[in-house]
């Protein structure tokens, strides 16, 4: 049997890296009034997210910094971006109220 390292393996976090990458796109199309593109964005998040963990179970690269960084990548995604991508649609507009 071949001992694996621990460390930081490659190809999951470049997909958790797409999605992070996402997200600050979907949060600068979101201040630029593109709210159709920001939408987008996050759905290719959310579709590149649920392909990083598949992938690290795939090819048995899990580790504790793919884990956090995943959970960083998804309060980028879909926490802040859609809560921007809202103040900038509907609660701009409302001054002091939104």
């Amino acid at each position: 049997n071949r001992i694996r390292r621990r460390g930081i393996y490659l190809l999951p976090n470049l997909f958790t890296t797409a999605a992070l990458f996402a997200g600050f796109y979907a949060i600068v199309q979101a201040m630029n009034q593109r709210f159709d593109q920001a939408a987008v964005a996050i759905f290719v998040a959310m579709v590149l997210d649920g392909l990083d963990g598949r992938v690290a179970r795939l090819t048995r690269t899990q580790s504790a910094f793919g884990a956090e960084y995943d959970s960083l990548s998804d309060m980028v995604s879909f926490g802040a971006a859609p809560a921007l991508i809202m103040y900038e649609w509907t609660l701009r507009g409302l001054g002091k109220w939104g």
